[in-house]
């Protein structure tokens, strides 16, 4: 493994990017600790150095939330990069070296300082992380409230990632919960249409029960003897096919698990160059298939004497109810009852026999729903707690990052996006007989998730109409829709998230950066950005959309406010950022159409040439424009 230093460094380190093949062939860039600038003309190879470093390092923009960027930056890095590889050598903050290492078509391979290939993730692992933001994408930051939270994250990275991390595994909790009481919702149905008419059948029976007479009393006692027998009957019925579902759906999860395991280690797998490795795996799961299958065995084992012993007790009370069954039909024989009526009962007391048993059942699921209910309210609870967690780390920043810039405000509204909420709504309500989004639109206002579910739960029909102002037909529409298909389970979960909000001041009135112009959102979201973290930071031309004066007031400012304790690659045209922020190192680039080089790499003193001619229009062109100047 790679060894920590006694003196780690304040900040995450890219030392250097090594391209062999593909439009940048042969470049070799070492960066230094602080400023870095890649200059040159247009197409010249600056962005795509930049973007190299992305792919290299893994921090790809994730393609579920930003396809189209993904998209267009894969495609540059394999268009440019072709057959070739990325070799990219690094220093984490604790002095932990690691060399990453891609081609355009493979997943990023990282070795530790001693040349050893290591299983690790630096940005998932939380290694190493940088900031990357290519052309425009400062300004889309301004825009996206996604994007803003992922931005204030980024400053409590290692709270936010384990908070986020644990929300994702209770939500998977929880769709897992929502599936499970969808299900013995529905079986619970099954059983109360089952057991609905034990009320009507005990009111029957009562109305055939014997009210005169001497023996009326007997008969009656031996007519609900009956029903017990048939109800005894019924239990073991049921417990003997509840033993011998289990043990099938035992047995049936076993064999899957053995037939998995031998399809996934085959024999040409085991043979391999990491047979060890793999032949060794196979033989720990052989093993435990080898114990699974004994206890499975011994299950089926304990289950056939089991079952064995129910058919003793079965034969033992079928004598019994045969002897009890002879002395009823004697009684009833003997009795003034009419036989028709006798038949009448018998069936009635077979369906009562049947309902009870649907009855005691439908019990059982009930009670296993609420121990269900009860575990899914601890994980609610987990995940409201880690939400004002998460809020309230997103809040401290907010306060610190207003404080630091006054011109600036940053806030956080708690679980004010609803967004996703209303979507789920507007999709449950589809088909409902109510003009859907406008029905989301007000019951997403009004009622929280929990709330709404809730309602739904309980078929609430007051409380839907109270809060919502809905009549009651609209309002029975809504409760079906919603209950449809365990909707309400679903809804119950969805989480609000927190809603950012980034404003600047223009003149004496903070305005939000949803309403700026593209100059102005820049302005409010590049002083966040330029921030001190342990983090590279690195942006594709940070000076897009903004004037010179903002560039050296407020750029150039935080570049020497941060020099020494952040490592920043730009690629830029802007004289003011390569000059004046004191570039510690500058890469000149050129390109032919079909290759680019590096022509010269160095301090700002040894590039001047370069960067006068590229950045300033050559020397007459700055001649010139000091002359206008009259300085």
């Amino acid at each position: 493994m790679t060894t920590k230093s006694q003196n780690p460094s304040a900040h995450h380190l890219v030392l250097s990017l090594n391209v062999t093949g593909g439009f940048l062939a042969g470049a070799k860039l070492e960066f230094a600790q602080g400023l870095n600038c890649l200059i040159g003309g247009r197409g010249a190879g600056k962005t795509t150095a930049l973007e190299f470093l992305r792919f290299g390092l893994g921090l790809m923009p994730d393609p579920k939330t930003n396809q189209q960027r993904h998209r267009a930056i894969d495609g540059l890095v394999k268009a440019n990069l072709g057959n070739g590889r990325l070799t990219i050598e690094l220093r984490t903050k604790m002095d932990m070296r690691y060399t990453a290492i891609c081609s355009a078509h493979e997943t990023v391979q990282v070795l530790n300082e001693v040349g050893t290939a290591v299983p690790i993730s630096l940005n998932r692992d939380q290694i190493f992380g940088a900031d990357v933001f290519s052309q425009n994408e400062i300004e889309e930051i301004a825009s996206s409230p996604v994007a803003q939270l992922e931005l204030l994250d980024r400053f409590q990275e290692h709270d936010t990632v384990a908070i986020d991390r644990e929300l994702e595994q209770l939500q998977r909790r929880l769709d897992q919960s929502s599936a499970d009481l969808r299900r013995i919702d529905q079986e619970a149905d099954d059983t109360r249409v089952r057991a609905s008419e034990l009320p009507v059948l005990q009111e029957k029976l009562k109305g055939l029960a014997e009210v005169a007479g001497p023996d009326a009393k007997r008969i009656n006692a031996a007519h609900e003897a009956k029903s017990q027998r048939a109800r005894e009957e019924k239990v073991l019925e049921f417990i003997t096919a509840a033993l011998q579902k289990l043990v099938r759906d035992i047995g049936s999860s076993q064999s899957s698990l053995q037939a998995g395991i031998e399809a996934q280690l085959d024999g040409q797998i085991r043979q391999g160059p990491n047979r060890e490795v793999l032949q060794a795996l196979h033989a720990d799961l052989e093993a435990f298939t080898r114990h699974l299958a004994a206890a499975v065995q011994s299950i089926e084992s304990e289950d056939r004497t089991v079952e064995e012993r129910i058919r003793k007790h079965a034969a033992a009370l079928a004598k019994r109810h045969a002897l009890q069954e002879a002395e009823y039909r004697a009684m009833v024989a003997a009795s003034e009852e009419q036989g028709e009526r006798v038949s009448e009962r018998l069936a009635l007391q077979t369906a009562l026999a049947n309902a009870q048993s649907a009855a005691n059942e439908q019990l059982a699921k009930d009670q296993q729903r609420q121990g269900m209910i009860k575990a899914r309210a601890e994980l609610l609870k987990r995940a409201s707690e880690l939400r004002d967690q998460r809020f309230a780390l997103r809040k401290q920043i907010a306060g610190r990052l207003s404080n630091q810039f006054p011109s600036i405000r940053v806030s956080v509204a708690q679980a004010a996006d609803l967004h996703e909420y209303q979507e789920l709504v507007t999709e449950a309500l589809k088909g409902s007989g109510v003009k859907q989004g406008t029905a989301a639109e007000r019951l997403c206002s009004v009622f929280l998730p929990g709330e709404l579910a809730e309602v739904a739960a309980k078929n609430d029909l007051d409380t839907l109409m109270q809060r919502s102002g809905f009549d009651e037909d609209r309002s029975k529409k809504v409760l079906t829709a919603l209950c449809s298909g365990g909707t309400h389970y679903t809804i119950e979960t969805v989480a609000l998230d927190d809603r950012p909000c980034i404003e600047l001041l223009d003149g004496d009135t903070f305005k939000e950066s949803t309403h700026l112009s593209t100059g102005q959102r820049c302005t409010t979201v590049l002083p966040i950005l330029l921030t001190q973290s342990e983090r590279p930071l690195f942006i594709d031309q940070p000076e897009d959309n903004l004037d010179n004066a903002f560039v050296f007031e407020t750029v150039v400012r935080a570049l020497q406010a941060i020099k020494g304790s952040r490592q920043v690659i730009f690629v830029t045209h802007n004289p003011n950022i390569t000059v004046l922020g004191e570039a510690q190192r500058v890469f000149v680039f050129s390109s032919d159409g079909r290759h680019a080089t590096l022509m010269q790499v160095g301090t700002v003193d040894e590039c001047r040439d370069q960067i006068e001619r590229i950045m300033e229009g050559g020397r007459e062109a700055f001649l010139l424009r000091k002359a206008r100047y009259g300085h």
